[in-house]
């Protein structure tokens, strides 16, 4: 194999493992997976990393001094147009890396979430985010009409909480 199609066979990869964890992912959890299977050095990683932003396959999200990657449309639609470029080995060291990663990954934050009925008749929403050390991340709290919204808030945060932290960082940010 050529380096040119090393080169985009290793940016599908990452485009792989960031929709199969379904969460954005830091430098450090992309490249423990590259390194780790001599898949590709620091300097290559890093420059896949900048061609994936720069065609706005991918979505740096920096936070505390830490940069998550979160997949974009664009980078979804990519993959799956050319995930069959991704050799069986790879594929299959990817699918590992995700068994074995995707929950230590998730539990860097607990979401939690309730409701309680208020007065009148509508409902309030707390929705929290913890790190792993305990310290509150994140607090949203949110009014609603109906107990069913106020289910679907708490169900989605309780699922989503990385996702939905990422996107309102890059909401406020932005």
């Amino acid at each position: 194999m050529n380096d040119e199609n090393k080169l985009a066979e290793n940016k599908l990869v990452i485009l792989y493992i960031l929709v199969k964890m379904g969460i954005s992912l830091t430098n450090s959890d992309i490249y423990q997976f590259v390194v780790e299977r001599n898949i590709m050095d620091y300097i290559n990683l890093q420059q896949c990393l900048t061609e994936l932003t720069n065609a706005e396959y991918i979505k740096p999200i920096s936070d505390e001094g830490t940069t998550h990657y979160k997949i974009t449309d664009d980078g979804s639609n990519a993959l799956n147009f050319f995930q069959n470029r991704i050799s069986d080995w790879l594929l299959s060291a990817a699918n590992e890396y995700i068994l074995n990663n995707r929950k230590k990954i998730k539990r860097e934050y607990d979401a939690f979430a309730n409701y309680f009925p208020e007065i009148d008749g509508e409902y309030l929403v707390k929705c929290e985010l913890c790190g792993i050390d305990g310290k509150r991340v994140m607090s949203i709290d949110i009014i609603v009409h109906t107990k069913e919204q106020a289910l679907c808030i708490c169900e989605n945060w309780k699922n989503n909480s990385n996702s939905i932290r990422n996107t309102i960082l890059s909401a406020i940010i932005d």
